[in-house]
């Protein structure tokens, strides 16, 4: 997995987007956000990738076995993501080695959009 300080400025940044991009989504788009869920294979590998996009999550232990200590009472944004194939995307900066379980198989008709789909 990457730390930060392996991060470039730019990576940072879209980093960065996604938090706001997800918390967006998840409190002022919940119909996106529950299609995408609908669509959404697989399971979660528990690799730790996702608690550790731009900083730490303070939740997670990643020993002995990767996991949140606030399982039962974790924010909106963690108990949905991925949202979208953006956020796999944003995943895959942090650990690009270890791939997520989860994955979106691709939909005809699918249209560009200032939020959700650019």
């Amino acid at each position: 997995m990457r730390t930060w300080s392996q991060l470039t400025l730019r990576e940072k940044a879209i980093l960065g987007w996604g938090k706001i991009r997800r918390f967006c989504l998840v409190h002022f788009r919940p119909r996106y956000v529950e299609a995408n869920i609908a669509r959404r294979e697989g399971n979660c590998n528990r690799t730790g990738a996702c608690c550790n996009l731009l900083f730490a999550c303070p939740a997670f232990a990643s020993s002995p076995l990767p996991t949140c200590r606030i399982n039962a009472r974790k924010p909106r944004v963690c108990k949905m993501f991925p949202i979208d194939e953006r956020d796999l995307r944003d995943r895959d900066i942090i650990s690009p080695d270890h791939p997520c379980g989860f994955s979106f198989p691709h939909s005809a008709g699918k249209t560009g959009g200032v939020l959700p789909n650019d």
